[in-house]
């Protein structure tokens, strides 16, 4: 039965945003400027997991966790609501993937520029799948990390 799953902080970073109104703007005259232009709401990633329980064959989403700015690769720890029993276990990120960029010190060749999505986003081997196991169980599983 699967506990939850640990994932290490992604790579991506946010570029930084300059909002401010040009310097001869008045910045009381709304006329200028349409609302979305003045609100601006920081880019916010989800984490989608799903599951293929049973013998169905559809996917059930389990749960939904926001993802918290961390440094690249800290170690975050989500438990599912309840624990599962699934042949099948997907992850998604939902959310502004296009506002996050490789770090430009981090790419092999700067020269071409950023890519349209973000490498550092990838969940690819950051993912790793726990249950909470006795202590004469610890170590049986190669596959899963018990806690």
């Amino acid at each position: 039965m699967l506990a939850g799953f640990r994932l290490d902080g992604l790579s991506a970073i946010k570029p930084w945003m300059n909002h401010s109104p040009p310097s001869d703007a008045n910045i009381w005259d709304t006329s200028s400027s349409s609302l979305e232009d003045r609100l601006l709401s920081p880019a916010v990633l989800h984490i989608q997991v799903s599951a293929l329980q049973d013998l169905g064959t559809n996917m059930v989403n389990i749960a939904e966790y926001r993802l918290p700015e961390v440094k690249a690769g800290t170690i975050m720890y989500f438990d599912f609501p309840r624990e599962i029993n699934a042949r099948r276990i997907a992850f998604r990120l939902v959310g502004d993937i296009s506002a996050f960029a490789d770090d430009p010190t981090e790419l092999d060749d700067p020269s071409l520029g950023p890519h349209p999505l973000a490498a550092g986003l990838s969940l690819s081997s950051r993912v790793k799948l726990y249950y909470y196991a006795d202590p004469y169980e610890l170590g049986k599983w190669a596959s899963l990390s018990a806690v």
